[in-house]
């Protein structure tokens, strides 16, 4: 009888214990879609290609900002996050030259963009989509689903005002925020260099990580891309001559912070971390 009740009163917590709606990390549902369009030079002369990269992530939205019914999906069903940082690697076969193109100071990229000198304006045509959501929610529901108008430019300089000769920069606007993203391009190193010649970090500003203290911007899709441009001959993009595999290998990591707070902003929490996405697009 003793042993019955016991097993009837466990039960019975477990019964009344809060269920979280999490049902894995971020990274579980973090997608990487990649193209380059545009023929080969040679080695000696890269051509000028176009690049497009979509990081995104299994989603649903269906049942809405206030879903109780289970009807949303994926990464919506996740505990708030923010990706923090992301990279994107290069094939050794392609090249890159922000640093022979005209760039535009980072504060007129934010706060005057059309004022930004020719040339520096880099991107094609994109969309982006993220949520907002609270930093109480346990998994499922979020406030407002949002657009996000991008752009792209090369800098001539950072958030720092210091002087540079290898960032990009995503002007991002949302409802509640327009901010810079900046993508420093370098080197890929360790493991990754195997695979890759160069990447490029960009690094998440607060704005778009935490637009106010309680709610946290999650993206959802990003797709963009950078125009197949050519400036003193010299293309923004090349491709040099392509592998013997007529692929090339483009990757993606994201790297996340759970319910990221204000108060961190100086410093970013990185509590998850995607395994490198590798992908193969064709090489003509």
């Amino acid at each position: 009888m003793r042993r019955s009740l016991r097993f009837a009163f466990v039960a019975l917590l477990l019964a009344l214990m809060p269920v979280s709606s999490a049902v894995a990390s971020p990274k579980t549902f973090q997608r990487f879609e990649a193209h380059v369009l545009g023929s080969a030079g040679t080695n000696a002369k890269p051509k000028p290609v176009e690049l497009d990269t979509r990081p995104y992530f299994d989603f649903g939205v269906a049942g809405g900002p206030t879903n109780s019914g289970g009807l949303n999906s994926g990464s919506t069903l996740e505990v708030p996050f923010a990706t923090v940082f992301s990279t994107i690697y290069l094939d050794k076969a392609l090249t890159t030259a922000t640093g022979v193109f005209p760039g535009c100071n980072i504060h007129v990229a934010l706060d005057t963009p059309d004022k930004c000198p020719a040339g520096s304006r880099v991107d094609t045509p994109s969309s982006a989509s993220g949520l907002v959501r609270s930093t109480n929610d346990s998994g499922g529901k979020y406030v407002l689903k949002t657009n996000l108008e991008v752009r792209i430019f090369v800098l001539s300089t950072d958030s720092r005002d210091r002087p540079a000769h290898d960032m990009l920069g995503l002007r991002v606007v949302t409802p509640l925020a327009t901010a810079i993203v900046e993508g420093q391009l370098g080197p890929a190193t360790g493991a990754d260099k195997k695979l890759y010649g160069q990447k490029m970090r960009f690094t998440i500003p607060t704005g778009l990580i935490v637009p106010t203290d309680g709610l946290v911007s999650q993206l959802l899709d990003f797709d963009t891309g950078i125009k197949r441009a050519v400036y003193k001959g010299t293309p923004l993009i090349g491709l040099r001559s392509c592998p013997a595999s007529k692929k090339l290998s483009i990757g993606y990591r994201g790297e996340y912070s759970i319910k990221p707070h204000l108060a961190e902003q100086t410093h970013w929490r990185v509590d998850e971390v995607s395994n490198r996405i590798d992908v193969k697009v064709p090489c003509h």
